[in-house]
């Protein structure tokens, strides 16, 4: 959650709202010469194996100091899958896959601006993973292809970071809008 650099990042299932989207809230603000960032996050009760997955979602207040996400996570990146987008780059959308918490490979892809809707999905096969937007495969890994069961997560956390997420944005309230989820084996 992004705990590093002053910033003590929590989730808050106040700021999960159900309508005609999933939506994830994000709030920063400055605290005790530090930065408080309260984020969402909703997690399925159900664990996946290989599949395929599907969702479509945009960021609204895009600026530095978030990552929202979508991705497959079993406890110590067993499995880690994951389809970030980082409110310092906001056109990039990062794609990892980890197997372990030392064994992975990642990819940054640009030209996909978080503030529009994108339909993003996920590939994971015994061989590798693969990762699309708006139909449009744009990564292809073949390393570190995780195996365990994992939930589907969706979370938007805060970061105070010169690198990963970007430093905080105190004031600027961020959303994460999913207006759908689709798991196929």
């Amino acid at each position: 959650m992004g705990n590093k650099n002053g910033n003590k990042g929590t989730f808050d299932p106040n700021n999960v709202s159900v309508g005609s989207d999933l939506v994830l809230t994000l709030r920063q603000s400055e605290s005790g010469g530090g930065i408080s960032s309260v984020g969402a996050e909703v997690v399925t009760k159900q664990t996946f194996t290989y599949g395929t997955f599907e969702f479509t979602s945009r960021v609204v207040n895009v600026a530095s100091g978030h990552v929202a996400s979508g991705f497959l996570y079993a406890s110590g990146s067993a499995t880690e899958i994951d389809m970030e987008q980082v409110g310092n780059i906001p056109d990039a959308v990062d794609c990892t896959n980890w197997r372990g918490e030392s064994d992975f490979q990642d990819t940054e892809v640009t030209g996909f601006d978080q503030g529009n809707n994108h339909d993003f999905k996920i590939v994971w096969q015994p061989s590798y993973v693969d990762w699309y937007v708006d139909g449009q495969l744009v990564v292809h890994h073949t390393q570190a292809v995780p195996s365990a069961p994992a939930p589907f997560i969706f979370n938007l956390w805060g970061t105070n970071s010169s690198s990963f997420g970007g430093s905080a944005s105190p004031g600027t309230t961020r959303y994460m809008y999913i207006s759908s989820f689709k798991y196929s084996h």
